[in-house]
């Protein structure tokens, strides 16, 4: 937003001053620029719109002051953001249109300076500028923005028909790899889904379908999120795990605006299932594991774990040294020195020194030793 507080801090004025008083005109809101260099015939007023900065010398009215007061009165109801004038025809204005000004907020300015094209010029410059950064500011934003929950709901509803206050997220896949037997599986999952709705009354919807190798399962509820693990989801996952040939990964029940987090919980839980040929696997299961999935899907998270893990590689590049695998190692360990030590086969004491040179590296050499491991841990642990 461009006031006429920053048009005169361009300095494009050898001087400018306020024909009459008009509280706050500096703040006027100010968002293009035109002449008025001859007099308007038939309503011509009507061309300038409010927000305008009009310059004008009034010189069509050298020879009569009634219609250059006209043309100033005229220009102040039309709320333009304000009328600047060269004092070549007139060098004030009369107390009439010095009440409308005051009245209607539009302030009147006298100006010495350049040509009136390059002051123009430089005003619709400025404007144009500022309507660039709003349009980067809004592309900023909503890159920034969080995840929007009536967009998520009616995305869920689009593709599983879930309504309803919670929904559960279970994600599954065959055993055996081969994409011929997910339709046929969809249908079993189907049927069992079909059962658990019609046996449970707090379940809204049930469907299941299909995501490239895998299947979904969704089971909404007109419950408010539960705490821990609901008698209904114990009884889901066995209806499901009956089906056979399948691993199944169970999401948390969450509001159903936040839907896309348990499919992200459900798609990392059956990963978790398949590595460890278990048959299911709930995301509450997978401990420190579900806080390193978590990490890795945070790209504020994992860039920032990447920067400490680059200063330390990068130094043993340069140097010839082994800071990283010592960090590593010493955030394994849960910052035991000893158990380090023991780990890389190296004395205790190497394994100070070392510690002491990763924080002189990370910029940190009054770094406590429980706050370097926790920084180590995240950057490491947490992400490989």
């Amino acid at each position: 937003m461009i006031t006429l507080q920053d048009v005169i801090d361009l300095g494009i004025f050898e001087d400018i001053w306020p024909a009459a008083p008009c509280e706050g005109y500096r703040d006027r809101v100010v968002t293009g620029a035109g002449i008025l260099d001859c007099e308007p015939f038939l309503g011509g007023y009507d061309s300038f719109v409010p927000g305008e900065l009009i310059f004008t010398s009034l010189g069509f009215a050298r020879r009569d002051p009634a219609l250059a007061d006209e043309a100033v009165r005229a220009m102040i109801e039309q709320d333009v953001a304000a009328l600047v004038i060269k004092p070549v025809a007139l060098d004030a204005i009369s107390a009439d249109a010095a009440a409308l000004s005051a009245a209607r907020g539009v302030p009147v300015l006298f100006y010495e300076g350049h040509y009136v094209e390059r002051l123009m010029a430089a005003v619709l410059a400025l404007v144009a500028e500022d309507q660039a950064q709003s349009q980067r500011d809004a592309r900023i934003d909503a890159l920034l923005a969080p995840r929007d929950e009536a967009a998520v709901r009616a995305a869920l509803f689009e593709v599983a028909h879930a309504t309803g206050s919670t929904v559960q997220c279970v994600a599954a896949r065959p055993v055996v790899a081969d994409g011929c037997t997910l339709p046929a599986l969809q249908g079993e999952l189907g049927a069992a889904l079909y059962a658990f709705q019609r046996d449970w009354p707090v379940v809204v919807q049930a469907s299941v379908v299909r995501y490239h190798d895998r299947l979904l399962a969704f089971a909404s509820y007109d419950r408010p999120p539960r705490g821990a693990v609901a008698r209904s989801e114990v009884d889901l996952i066995t209806r499901l795990g009956a089906v056979g040939r399948l691993s199944l990964g169970v999401s948390q029940e969450v509001p159903l605006g936040q839907g896309d987090l348990a499919i992200r919980q459900a798609c990392a839980a059956l990963d978790a299932a398949c590595e460890g040929r278990r048959p299911s696997v709930r995301w509450a299961d997978l401990g420190i594991d579900a806080f390193r999935v978590a990490a890795a899907g945070d790209r504020l998270f994992s860039g920032t774990a990447r920067l400490y893990r680059d200063l330390l590689e990068g130094y043993d590049g340069a140097h010839g040294a082994e800071l990283s695998d010592t960090a590593r190692a010493y955030a394994a360990a849960f910052g035991e020195v000893r158990a380090t030590a023991e780990a890389l086969y190296q004395h205790p004491n190497t394994v100070r020194y070392r510690l002491r040179r990763i924080r002189e590296v990370l910029g940190l050499p009054d770094l406590a030793d429980r706050e370097l491991a926790a920084l180590l841990m995240l950057a490491y642990s947490l992400t490989d």
